[in-house]
């Protein structure tokens, strides 16, 4: 007999893809219109938009898989236990649904922090709330490049195994990692060339930049120097102090100017005020009351830096340098000691990642964690950012599975999505154990359950 799940907040389908060799969908949900068309393009089944709309009838199922949302669960609420701690929240939704069906097996999938989110209360909830309806918890941090895919993205896994329905249940254990060898080559497709291509290539105005920033690199590791970590331009040469009156709004003109001119800024009194705070860098024009210390840490060393090390820089440099975007004049260098000759002082050399925090530059052996916000990782060598399918590459979704026509969105989703092979490998572990089908008849007293009646536990 094979194995029947449920896919609650299904996104594009991660959990469905691992779990369709060895079980049938009978229900999937959800609020994504997007995600909810892809899923309906792959998988011939089209998600229910709310969790809420009809959870008393979900069908019986084994498995239960949820990548749910982090909301915030009581801390107090009035002190019925684990189930009034979870009441309103979308937690509450699936444990409904569990009550009601008491599936074999529950996987569910959160972000890294989840594990210490308000100093380990909501992990305790969410494993107490299962604990009361009869299921052993166990919890693993996993994550692709530990099983060989060049991506570093750390995800908690929570598996829950019900004690009267898996007989073996204290057998289970998460995958053990590979310590497989990874390369970003690995996710590499062949595009054809023209308009393809076209759409992921850098800019003009990228390739300038990152050329710019190499000669930097160039001229002080070759001197055997090293750079900031950050490295914030907008501090070279600056003066301004760090313990002035914050923000900088409460300032006159002419306190503002003073510090200004000091700075070599051609200003007067008569300027808009707002035209004198432009002339700081943007993150001490948000300062409110004071600055903390790590940025005055950060600031203080790119000072230090740019006056020990100016004089290897090429002539101009820091003037060119301050036509950038704020963006790029702050560079993040994380390339360590693989650089083994000059050609690898060239940014276009490694991976590049564009951040509101400035151009990380990292190893080429693996891709930063695939988010739902539009950060791209820049593969230097390739001359081109990631494409959707790269990127569905590294979250394992097999080649012939159809992504979203619109890149950003499919980036997006991607970004939100779980890793397809880490879940294979945990259900891989699942299915060495006894499961008990589900009975199909559901009886009155979980029902009751179900509809949010109040009960003490």
């Amino acid at each position: 007999m094979r194995l029947r799940f449920v896919d609650l907040f299904c996104g594009i389908g991660g959990f469905h893809q691992a779990l369709s060799t060895h079980a049938d969908l009978v229900h999937a949900c959800d609020i994504d219109a997007d995600c909810r068309k892809v899923y309906a393009n792959n998988f011939d089944h089209i998600p229910g938009a709310n969790i809420r709309n009809g959870k008393e009838n979900v069908p019986p199922h084994e498995i239960l898989t949820a990548g749910f949302p982090c909301q915030p669960f009581s801390k107090s609420g009035s002190q019925l236990g684990f189930l009034d701690k979870i009441r309103g929240t979308l937690f509450e939704d699936i444990m409904d649904i569990i009550r009601v069906n008491e599936p074999s097996v529950i996987i569910l999938e959160n972000v890294r922090n989840f594990e210490t989110h308000d100093e380990g209360r909501t992990l305790a909830i969410v494993r107490g709330a299962l604990d009361l309806e009869g299921y052993d918890v166990k919890e693993c941090i996993l994550s692709p490049h530990q099983f060989g895919i060049p991506q570093i993205r750390q995800r908690i896994f929570i598996v829950a195994l019900h004690k009267g329905k898996v007989s073996n249940y204290y057998d289970f254990k998460f995958p053990e990692p590979t310590g497989e060898a990874y390369n970003v080559e690995s996710l590499r497709e062949n595009l054809i060339g023209g308009d393809e291509e076209e759409n992921y290539k850098i800019t003009e105005e990228q390739m300038v930049v990152f050329a710019h920033w190499s000669k930097l690199v160039k001229a002080v590791l070759s001197n055997e120097k090293k750079l900031p970590s950050p490295t914030w331009s907008m501090e070279f040469g600056r003066t301004y102090s760090l313990d002035g009156k914050f923000p900088l709004t409460d300032r006159t003109n002419k306190e503002l100017c003073e510090e200004l001119r000091k700075d070599k800024k051609k200003v007067n009194e008569g300027m808009p005020k707002e035209d004198l705070i432009a002339l700081y860098p943007p993150y001490i024009r948000s300062v409110k009351q004071s600055i903390p210390a790590w940025k005055k840490r950060f600031i203080e060393n790119n000072r230090n830096f740019w006056n020990e090390n100016k004089g290897l820089a090429p002539k101009k440099w820091l003037k060119k340098t301050r036509t950038f975007k704020n963006t790029y004049q702050k560079l993040e260098w994380h390339v360590g000691n693989a650089v083994k000759e000059a050609k690898d002082y060239d940014i276009m050399k490694w991976m590049i990642h564009l951040r509101p925090s400035g151009i990380r530059v990292s190893k080429l052996d693996h891709i930063p964690a695939l988010v739902a916000i539009s950060q791209i990782p820049i593969i230097g060598p390739w001359g081109r950012k990631l494409t959707p399918r790269e990127a569905a590459n590294a979250q394992s979704f097999d080649p012939e599975y159809k992504l979203s026509k619109t890149d950003s969105i499919a980036y997006k989703q991607l970004g939100n999505s779980v890793n397809v092979d880490v879940v294979r490998r945990i259900l891989s572990e699942i299915l060495k154990l006894n499961i008990s089908p589900t009975d199909d008849i559901v009886s009155a007293d979980k029902t009751a359950k179900a509809k949010h009646e109040d009960f003490v536990q």
